[in-house]
């Protein structure tokens, strides 16, 4: 509808692909590696959520429409054990709410969030600390200063954990952050979990997949000493080439996956990557995570921004992942737009013609707490000037917004929100975020008067983990689902999808607020668990193997759901060398029964230590056996 408006040719210069790492060199491609097998019903039942909600559906099947699922991703650090626990949860989440709702013979897009790929870096043995920092909810916080205090420690933990991959980053790029360098360090393990699983869930289920991680520029190498220099040491056999890094600068960086192929060489996860953007500008965690912002002025920043044509549609998909959906800006009179996108960004977007945005958000701080200006109090309130503004602002022209909410406590960062989509020029009663009811003197900005109250331009709105009230009840729950809260609804947040056509031009006399009167889930009921999930747990012994059984069990029946049980493996009589070893196994949501496949040991006396850890991070009593292996 609104793509003849734009003035600027549609190239990307090569350079740029090159630097992405989308064009390779010719003399070497890998073949595109072969993809796992899909998940059993299983598996898929042991990554779900603790409080699932079924997908909010908005259709209108019109020739052409693309289809748009918005994903409310719960992350949990379960899923962060393998690469494979993390493929389970996303593959399962695509096989139970996408495909069943498949459109068929037009194009589907699925939107997942920002910073859906952060979790993987504390993939694996050498992410275990860091996994035990980003899950201990009562740990080190400083939520009230803004600052991601147990995060920046958890990286600490995989600096150490890669400090050979350091090193030899260090000999490549000398001006490497001492904060970032974590995710350079970590580029092979980001780029197999994140990148591949997504890359193959677009090719799998012949869909667009929309989601972002943050990591450096990177190619694939088969160099023997790239490859002893930065392959996984648990990958057995090991693999023929690595992911190395290739500039020390790490981006916030969204990318949209094809169905197929567009290209034959470069990394094998890219060849099906028809556009990426760097977010620009960077919110003040980000900084102090030392990323690097996306180019702000001239061809590469109008590069950076230029939406996709989503074939078989008239749609032009932009990203603007979080705060540049909030930066619009006021350009001088006739000044280009796209002059400085870290001032006008959502304005260089309509002058590119976009009319779809995917705000793929990540949203760290309590949905009912204060917005980050420090002048709004009631942070659902100044959401209204992003994905909202988008389809309500007169001076720009976008058809419709795609919202999607990553939820989910990640050390001492809660993350929260109501994924929405939206379209401009809907006429129904309309609906609104939690608490948004009224404009409330004392507490919000009086910029925001008219964005109080309910609104028609949401299409399809998810609930909160409570109904609408008063804005002192809901900063309760929203305390309650916080790091370190204690209560029985900690880190028990929402996980949900919407799905709706985009037929454009768009329709004004469709329905509007698909799911906002649904009702959620009940909320917990208060239990004391004064002792936490317990446990009880066999060895067996074989050949020098041992394996460990077990079930864990909630403190009472309506207890939260055990999530996972914590090994610790000692041998005893040892002066020197590793003592300790830490396993983590998953218990299953139906019956906690839990296993770990067998581990080789030399002989000598041992003690096993085992704990059961339910979803709100309580650890339970722990139970000691001593074992001896001749």
């Amino acid at each position: 509808m609104w793509g003849s408006r734009s003035r600027r040719p549609a190239a990307l210069a090569a350079g740029a692909l090159v630097a992405l790492g989308l064009v390779g060199s010719p003399a070497y491609a890998q073949p595109d590696p072969p993809i796992p097998p899909p998940p059993t019903a299983a598996q898929c039942d042991s990554a779900q959520a603790q409080t699932e909600l079924p997908p909010i559906e908005a259709y209108d099947p019109r020739a052409s429409a693309p289809r748009v699922f918005a994903m409310q991703f719960k992350q949990d650090l379960a899923n962060a054990l393998s690469y494979q626990s993390f493929r389970t949860k996303v593959e399962c989440m695509i096989r139970q709410v996408v495909v069943p709702r498949l459109a068929r013979d037009r194009p589907n897009v699925v939107a997942f969030n920002e910073d859906i790929g952060l979790m993987t870096i504390a993939i694996g043995a050498r992410g275990a600390l860091a996994r035990t920092i980003f899950g201990q909810p009562g740990g080190l916080s400083c939520e009230s200063q803004g600052l991601p205090c147990a995060t920046l420690s958890a990286l600490a933990a995989i600096t150490a954990a890669y400090a050979p991959q350091v090193v030899a980053y260090h000999l490549r790029f000398p001006s490497l952050a001492t904060v970032s360098q974590a995710f350079v360090a970590a580029t092979d393990t980001i780029v197999r979990a994140f990148v591949q699983t997504f890359s193959d869930m677009a090719r799998r289920y012949g869909v667009y997949i929309v989601a972002s991680g943050d990591l450096p520029n990177f190619t694939e190498s088969s160099n023997p000493a790239d490859v002893a220099a930065f392959a996984d040491p648990e990958l057995k056999p090991a693999p023929s080439s690595v992911y190395v890094a290739t500039s020390p600068d790490v981006h916030n960086r969204a990318y949209i996956w094809a169905p197929s192929d567009v290209r034959s060489d470069g990394p094998a996860p890219l060849r099906n990557v028809v556009a990426t953007n760097d977010k620009v500008p960077l919110t003040p965690i980000e900084q102090e995570l030392q990323f690097v912002a996306g180019p702000r002025s001239g061809p590469a920043a109008v590069a950076n921004l230029r939406p996709y044509p989503l074939p078989g549609s008239a749609a032009r998909i932009a990203i603007a992942t979080s705060l540049p959906a909030f930066v619009y800006g006021n350009p001088p009179a006739g000044s280009d737009p796209c002059s400085d996108t870290s001032l006008y960004y959502m304005r260089c977007l309509d002058e590119l013609g976009a009319n779809v945005v995917i705000q793929d958000e990540a949203n760290p701080g309590r949905w009912t707490g204060a917005d980050g200006n420090g002048i709004e109090q009631w942070q659902p309130l100044s959401w209204m000037t992003s994905a909202w503004r988008a389809v309500a602002d007169p001076t720009v022209h976008f058809a419709y917004a795609v919202n999607p909410m990553m939820v989910g406590n990640l050390a001492d960062l809660p993350f929260d929100g109501q994924s929405a989509i939206l379209q401009r020029g809907l006429t129904g009663p309309g609906c609104h975020y939690v608490g948004n009811q009224d404009w409330l003197t004392g507490e919000d900005q009086s910029s925001l008067s008219g964005d109080a109250g309910a609104k028609p331009e949401f299409l399809a709105l998810a609930p909160w983990v409570t109904s609408d009230a008063a804005r002192a009840q809901l900063r309760v729950v929203g305390g309650q689902l916080a790091p370190g809260s204690g209560a029985a609804r900690e880190n028990d947040y929402l996980e949900t999808a919407l799905v709706a056509d985009l037929p454009l031009p768009a329709d004004p006399h469709r329905r509007d607020c698909a799911g906002a009167l649904k009702t959620p889930p009940p909320a917990a009921a208060p239990v004391r668990c004064p002792r936490g999930p317990t446990v009880v747990f066999a060895a067996h012994l074989r050949a020098g193997r041992l394996s460990l059984s077990g079930r864990a069990r909630p403190c009472t029946r309506a207890g939260p759901r055990v999530a996972r049980v914590r090994v610790s493996l000692t041998r005893l009589g040892v002066r020197s060398g590793p003592r300790t070893r830490r396993l983590t196994a998953r218990a299953a949501p139906r019956g906690g029964r839990w296993r770990l496949k067998a581990i080789r040991l030399r002989s000598g006396r041992y003690r096993i230590t085992v704990a059961a850890v339910d979803v709100s991070g309580r650890r339970g009593p722990a139970v000691t056996k001593l074992l001896r292996l001749r």
